[in-house]
This record gives C-alpha cells, sequence and structure tokens, in this order.
C-alpha cells in the first residue's frame, strides 16, 4: 500500500536526532560540487571535521521587526528588518581540519607528526558544510549549509575530565542561486519511492 500524507497524528514524526554513524559533519570549499539530494555521496572535496559534543548541533534564528504604526499609535504592520540564520557546535577533535575551521587554513600546519596552530585572530574562511544525521527509526536528514563562516569562539577550558574544544559558532551567508541559507532533505515518512 502506497504512503500518503497523514490525516491524523503520527508518533514516527516525532523524533531526536544524532549523528550518522562513521561522520556526521563535513567541510568544503567554496565552489565544490554540492550535493542535491539525501543520499548521493559527498563530492572527495568534503573533509568529515570529526567527532563534536555530546551538545550536538544549535541552529539558531534571529529576526529582528520593527512596528509601524498609524497616526493614532495602532500598529498597522510589522516589517521584517533583519534575519540572520547561525549554527554552534563544539569540534572534539584536534587535528588540522577542526583547527583550521577555527583559526584559518593558513594558520594550521601538520607535517612530520606535529601540528602547528598561529592563533592570529584573523577570519576563517567561509566554507559549505554538511550535516549528516538520523532521526527516529533510522530515519536520515542531510542538512546543506550552502555558505558559512565561524564568527564566534567559545572559551577554552583545560582541565582533567572535560572536552578539549571550543564552542564555535558559524554565520550562515544565502546561496546566490536558490537564496537557502540550507537545503535540507528528509526520509519521508508520508510518500513512497
Amino acid at each position: 500500500m502506497a504512503k500518503t500524507e497523514a490525516t491524523k497524528n503520527d508518533v514516527n514524526n516525532v523524533s531526536d536526532g544524532t549523528g550518522l554513524a562513521g561522520g556526521y559533519f563535513y567541510r568544503a570549499p567554496l565552489g565544490s560540487t554540492k550535493p542535491t539530494d539525501l543520499t548521493t555521496p559527498l563530492d572527495a572535496a568534503f573533509k568529515v571535521l570529526g567527532f563534536i559534543s555530546e551538545d550536538g548541533f544549535t541552529f539558531s534564528t534571529e529576526t529582528d521587526r520593527e512596528d509601524i504604526k498609524d497616526m493614532n499609535g495602532e500598529t498597522v504592520h510589522s516589517a521584517k528588518s533583519s534575519h540572520s540564520e547561525t549554527f554552534t557546535v563544539t569540534l572534539a577533535e584536534v587535528k588540522k581540519g577542526t583547527m583550521a575551521v577555527q583559526y584559518g587554513e593558513k594558520n594550521v600546519d601538520d607535517t612530520a607528526g606535529k601540528l602547528t596552530v598561529h592563533v592570529k585572530g584573523d577570519d576563517p574562511e567561509r566554507a559549505i558544510y554538511v550535516a549528516e544525521c538520523v532521526l527516529k527509526n533510522g530515519r536520515r536528514w542531510r542538512r546543506l549549509i550552502h555558505d558559512a563562516q565561524p564568527t564566534e569562539l567559545g572559551d577554552l577550558a583545560v582541565k582533567a575530565g572535560e572536552l578539549f574544544g571550543r564552542e564555535t559558532t558559524f554565520t550562515a551567508y544565502k546561496d546566490a542561486t536558490t537564496g537557502d541559507y540550507y537545503t535540507d532533505w528528509f526520509e519521508s515518512t508520508e510518500t513512497g519511492e
């Protein structure tokens, strides 16, 4: 029997989210071939950024609005004055790729078994990111982040029993072609293939 759009509540659509086993956060230089669906393997330009902390991904939307009032002081319209999309992760692996995300490619070198990071305050590069996630019952979700840049680093706590990692906040920018900040693909519970 073919699946159809639901006519009542369905607990299969209620879920938590986890990362896809084997790799769930990837980065590629701007201009790389982006995925266009849920299942096609990522282009070779995408490199896995490794584990992220138990806090996972946090995606945030901030919109400011200005109320426009008539001469009687009543609000007649609410105009959007700004919109921004950000996401936050704590990269858990100490390696060239994660350090380059935080400090910039030109400030990180991994040669002859030595990882060297120059902390200069430079703006890290913008890049394409992909989050590969799994919802309840093995349902796949892929989020393409068309263009993003690390714009804020959290504190680095160095002590026993705590993850050696910095919370990194990324600002997402619109794709010039689609106008999307993100493009999401989910396995559907309502339609078949």
